[in-house]
């Protein structure tokens, strides 16, 4: 009966160790995945597939440099070959944490992370720029701008211009001048036409369900866009607790230790 208890613990304690190192293995395969570089000593501008002229970088820490020293916001560009297969989202979130963009307490840095094999790119964006560089306009920026100049292999023209847009956007939020930065205007909206046939149904539809129906499906769908837009309008955020909590109290490379809130955007080309 001792024998066979004894074998029993036995087995049990193998199965503890076993699943102990099967965890510690999946735990560090994770923390592998995600290879994050050291940022150069350029700082606003990490181009590590060398795609960028040298006016260019000289350009993006000029005008970065003077965002920083009139606001103490930091916008960051990081050029790379690939996302070593991972989503964009993880891989921005990672770097925006590791390297502590922004100053810690305001949560002010901004990253444009592109990867130029995998032909695409993303826009991480600290709480305290959220009001400056909004998703929508992030998102509009990168394809109404960079996006055009990135199909044609002319990142530093591309990247030049959204950084542009982005450091005006962060600068007024500040109410402050950039005497560095050139001007970029974005492109206006080309509004498309609607197909008639597709209104004209709309409205019989409209019109049938009011004679026949005394407009009940209308009333339905108000109720529902209501309901939603209340309840849309009082969520507010951005998903969960933020990235990129850094209790040390600074970053790599003279960054300030900020975090990100999750917006931003991302595509490609």
């Amino acid at each position: 009966m001792n024998i066979f208890n004894s074998k029993n613990k036995d087995k049990l304690k193998l199965s503890v160790i076993f699943l102990i190192l099967v965890l510690l293995l999946s735990f560090t395969a994770v923390k592998a995945e995600i290879a994050i570089p050291q940022p150069t000593n350029l700082k606003y501008v990490n181009d590590y597939s060398q795609v960028l002229d040298k006016p260019t970088v000289e350009y993006l820490v000029s005008v970065g440099k003077e965002l920083e020293d009139k606001t103490t916001a930091q916008a960051v560009v990081v050029v790379m070959d690939s996302f070593q297969r991972n989503d964009p989202e993880s891989y921005a979130n990672t770097l925006f944490r590791t390297w502590g963009i922004g100053q810690k307490g305001k949560d002010n840095g901004l990253l444009i992370l592109i990867a130029v094999k995998d032909r695409k790119w993303k826009v991480e964006v600290g709480r305290g720029l959220e009001g400056a560089v909004t998703d929508t306009f992030s998102s509009r920026v990168m394809e109404d701008v960079a996006t055009p100049s990135f199909q044609e292999g002319n990142y530093s023209e591309g990247i030049k211009k959204a950084y542009s847009i982005f450091a005006d956007s962060i600068a007024k939020e500040y109410n402050v001048t950039l005497d560095k930065n050139m001007k970029v205007s974005m492109p206006s909206s080309q509004k498309t036409k609607g197909n008639p046939v597709i209104g004209y149904i709309f409205i019989t539809l409209l019109a049938l369900d009011v004679l026949l129906n005394r407009g009940r499906v209308i009333r339905t769908l108000l109720n529902i866009f209501f309901w939603q837009s209340f309840w849309g309008g009082r969520g507010g955020g951005r998903g969960g607790g933020g990235f990129g909590d850094n209790s040390s109290g600074g970053g790599f490379g003279g960054f300030g230790g900020g975090s990100s809130g999750g917006g931003g955007s991302s595509g490609s080309w």
